[in-house]
């Protein structure tokens, strides 16, 4: 679940956090860079409990409805398709899922307002009220009707995204892969398999690895990596040079010197696209002209030595 570019990010974000801080103790935010890893995780985890918070109050306002003098079925009858929804079935039965959420459910306490104002946001959007105009539901509807709720509290909830916010401080960095995760979780559902646990890395201990090395690296030789910018941006006046657009260039170096295993078109093209989401619209061409004129200087002097199966440059 957690890519190699999100990981970029995080280290970015942690040297970009040193930078401001006077006296910062290199050692305290690497271990903080670290820790926020597992973060993602629970915060992913909460997310993903959402559906089955939520049921309890879909329940009991379920109840509240059937026991009216007057019940009205347009009201009852979305309540029913949730409680009756199939993936919730999955989720309530899988003993994975329930031992890893052991940690998260407290964070739910006292959420009766939040669900509240949650239902009156939804209930009135064309994908519930559709949903809850049918008696019966494929696998696959049940499963793009829980997917679709998740997109929209993401996308266009103000009190989800400030009740989640005020919890975890990683909400707003983190919210886009947590999303990207739970597609991922849902698209791969079968009706005869439910596994709602990705796993949030390929190998941690090699991704703790790149992220510690590539922190590490950037501090030990920040003034190398900065000797070798600055060469190539004499024309331009170095105030002005945005400090994003700095650090990514640094972090780029860092991977083309002294990461052998990755290649150099990889490591300029991720640190473009992060100055996408991170600096300046005319960043991306400033990046990509300074980094390219470095590595061609590198390469001439024989700097640039990559190992593996086709990274032999």
């Amino acid at each position: 679940m957690l890519n190699r570019r999100f990981l970029r990010i995080k280290v970015f974000q942690t040297l970009y956090a040193f930078a401001q801080e006077e006296q910062a103790n290199a050692a305290a935010f690497r271990s903080r860079l670290l820790a926020g890893v597992d973060k993602t995780w629970e915060l992913y985890l909460f997310c993903l409990s959402f559906p089955l918070e939520f049921q309890h109050f879909v329940t009991q306002e379920l109840e509240l409805q059937k026991g009216k003098y007057f019940p009205q079925e347009a009201i009852i009858k979305p309540l029913q398709a949730y409680a009756n929804n199939t993936i919730l079935l999955q989720m309530e039965n899988s003993p994975a899922l329930k031992e890893a959420l052991k940690k998260i459910n407290p964070l739910w306490k006292d959420a009766s307002d939040f669900n509240r104002k949650i239902y009156n946001e939804i209930r009135v959007l064309p994908f519930f009220e559709e949903y809850g105009s049918k008696p019966n539901h494929t696998y696959s509807e049940d499963r793009n009707f829980l997917l679709a709720i998740f997109e929209q509290l993401f996308a266009d909830s103000e009190h989800f995204n400030s009740y989640v916010e005020e919890i975890f401080l990683n909400w707003e960095d983190d919210q886009v892969v947590i999303l990207s995760g739970l597609q991922k979780m849902m698209g791969a559902l079968k009706e005869t398999k439910a596994d709602f646990l990705l796993s949030p890395h390929k190998d941690k201990e090699e991704d703790l690895r790149f992220m510690k090395d590539l922190f590490d690296l950037c501090l030990a030789h920040k003034q190398e990596l900065d000797e070798l910018i600055i060469a190539k941006t004499q024309n331009w006046d170095q105030d002005r040079i945005a400090v994003v657009d700095l650090h990514l260039m640094r972090l780029a170096l860092v991977e083309i010197l002294f990461m052998p295993l990755v290649p150099v078109k990889v490591s300029i093209n991720e640190y473009l696209e992060i100055a996408k989401l991170y600096s300046t619209p005319s960043s991306h061409g400033f990046i990509n002209g300074i980094l390219d004129k470095i590595q061609l200087q590198l390469r001439k002097e024989n700097r640039i030595q990559k190992q593996g199966r086709g990274l032999q440059e």
